[in-house]
């Protein structure tokens, strides 16, 4: 059913590729796709970017991918996002989507632990066995707090080089050492001055920049904050961003009652992800089975043989609800890596 291509092999394609998306997902003058998920659909990235062209030549569906990296234990694991995720409005429902969708996970699942997206349609994602886990806390005081004078907005692209390794720094040292997240290469860095519509917000004392957060991204995260780093008290750092819009936090650093799933994930090579699951449980729990076809996982836990749905394994080991007993780094991904 029609052909896929890589971006890269046909880059005539480009801008009917990004028109489809626009549509898909109903963005408006000024917003742009392109600069909110830069990273993803740069033309450095088209090699990762798969079409579907019909018997017309007419692109009608496209699957954005972006691998990133873990790592735990002084040992690395590759992730593939999936985003830009589009068909053409009258093509739906002809079965593009599925065969696009599958072609694009085989082709990536040898070198990925497992896979993750964004998306609202959790029905659809669930039948090619997506589900649902990780925990995301929002925590929203905006409404009754004064914000704090001591940000100053600005763009990461526009600050000084010595300002970027001050930022650079304080993820390194307080983001990713809050959470388990991707790590970020000088190129991950250069990448992430295309996202060009997100606001970053600065404070500074006596040797330089002291706290910062990320938020908004154009069309997407608007008023959250979602990427943050401090040199001081972590929790009374974020207390002072919560004027400025709602916090996404991995752990309930402050009380809230607003909890939510952070991704949509699906395992990907049975070998690597078992692996994963190793480490991230400090030995506690090993995989001996993952049954796609019937989205059954078989597993030994603390010495004990259990079975569970893919679904809700994988809430057991990213939450909500981790596994009691089981004590793991919490998993989060920042807005800014998100597509």
């Amino acid at each position: 059913m029609g052909n896929i291509y890589r971006l890269s092999e046909k880059t005539s394609y480009f801008e009917p590729t990004l028109k489809l998306i626009e549509q898909s997902f109903g963005y408006k003058t000024p917003d742009r796709f392109d600069i909110d998920f830069a990273t993803l659909i740069d033309k450095s990235n088209h090699e990762n970017c798969f079409i579907l062209l019909d018997e017309n030549e007419n692109v009608v569906a496209h699957i954005g991918t972006k691998d990133k990296i873990l790592t735990l234990k002084n040992e690395t694991f590759r992730v593939c996002l999936l985003g830009g995720i589009a068909v053409e409005e009258n093509s739906r429902g002809k079965g593009y989507f599925q065969t696009l969708l599958q072609d694009v996970m085989a082709e990536k699942r040898s070198d990925s632990t497992f896979f993750l997206l964004w998306s609202n349609n959790t029905k659809l994602y669930n039948k090619f066995g997506f589900h649902l886990c990780g925990t995301q806390y929002e925590i929203d005081k905006s409404s009754t707090e004064k914000k704090s004078e001591n940000f100053v907005k600005t763009k990461y692209h526009e600050l000084k080089s010595e300002d970027k390794i001050q930022i650079q720094n304080l993820y390194h040292h307080s983001f990713s050492k809050t959470y388990l997240t991707f790590g970020r290469t000088e190129r991950d860095w250069a990448e992430l001055e295309k996202l060009m519509s997100s606001d970053l917000f600065i404070k500074r004392g006596h040797s330089g920049i002291t706290d910062y957060f990320f938020m908004n991204k154009g069309q997407d995260l608007q008023g959250i904050i979602y990427e943050y780093g401090t040199s001081s008290d972590f929790i009374k750092s974020l207390e002072s961003m919560t004027s400025y819009g709602k916090v996404w936090t991995g752990k309930p650093f402050i009380e809230t009652e607003h909890v939510q799933y952070q991704f949509f994930m699906a395992p990907g090579d049975v070998r690597l992800f078992s692996r994963f699951i190793l480490n991230h449980t400090n030995s506690q729990i090993s995989i001996r089975d993952i049954n796609i076809l019937k989205q059954e996982v078989f597993f030994d836990f603390n010495g004990e043989l259990y079975s569970l749905e893919v679904e809700e394994f994988l809430r057991g080991i990213f939450g909500p609800g981790i596994f009691e007993e089981l004590e793991v780094p919490v998993f989060f991904v920042s807005g800014l890596e998100s597509v």
